[in-house]
């Protein structure tokens, strides 16, 4: 088992973090592997475990942690889409003056995420977490380019996109999307991904999103949309309070 410290999440949270790894032949781990993370006055543990280990669940479980989330990864190739119903919509590169818009967006908009269906996360926390990564974006920290749905002239939902190697093809990753809650289910959110998918065209090999399976609206979209599934995991959390795993 691997337990590495996730700074980036600690930041946001204000005390530690860390990611939680059970090797494939793992199904049982000891009191004392979580020790670290108890030392601590307050302290936060994640993991992700394929859905097929229910012994591995079974074995996190038993020492503090919860299931918060089922994840549900989709793939497809770059192909062109048929879909036209996103003409009348704008979708194009982040502008520097609008930094302010799409953060509000970002902090404001998401339900799903396995922090803001985690009871023992505030909301506020969550939204928080959600503004900080795609701040990451308008810095130019991370990911490859952020794309705007563009509404009466104005940014109404982003789609962060993410450039990598998957098995050894290259590949997009849908990083992270939302739509302003005042324009959802107005077609901005298909214009979004329909954008990304002609855009990959001849530039890569694979095309990948992952979604909870809370978010039924999004896992229809992406369907509608080319994309199958391909893995799903359960996410789980741990909150450790004064050496005790919080129940």
């Amino acid at each position: 088992m691997k337990i590495e410290p996730d700074s980036w999440l600690a930041n946001i949270f204000g005390y530690p973090v860390f990611k939680v790894t059970l090797a494939s032949e793992e199904s049982t781990v000891t009191a004392n592997s979580f020790a670290q993370a108890a030392a601590s006055s307050a302290a936060f543990l994640y993991a992700k475990i394929s859905t097929t280990r229910i012994d591995q669940v079974r074995t996190l479980t038993a020492h503090g942690f919860n299931v918060v989330d089922v994840n549900v990864t989709l793939d497809r190739i770059p192909a062109l889409n048929t879909d036209s119903d996103d003409k009348q919509i704008i979708v194009r590169d982040l502008r520097a003056d609008e930094h302010d818009a799409v953060l509000k967006i970002a902090e404001t908009s998401f339900v799903y995420s396995r922090f803001h269906l985690d009871p023992q996360i505030p909301n506020q926390l969550a939204n928080a977490i959600k503004r900080a990564w795609i701040k990451s974006y308008c810095q130019k920290e991370r990911g490859e380019r952020l794309l705007i749905a563009e509404v009466d002239g104005k940014p109404v939902g982003f789609l962060a996109v993410l450039k990598t190697t998957i098995n050894g093809e290259s590949a997009r990753v849908i990083d992270l999307i939302t739509v302003d809650k005042a324009y959802q289910r107005q077609g901005i959110g298909r214009a979004l991904v329909n954008f990304f998918i002609r855009d990959s065209v001849n530039a890569v090999s694979r095309l990948r999103v992952g979604t909870q399976a809370a978010n039924i609206p999004s896992l229809q979209l992406y369907e509608n949309l080319g994309f199958r599934i391909a893995e799903t995991t359960f996410v789980l959390h741990a909150h450790f309070r004064n050496g005790e795993a919080s129940r």
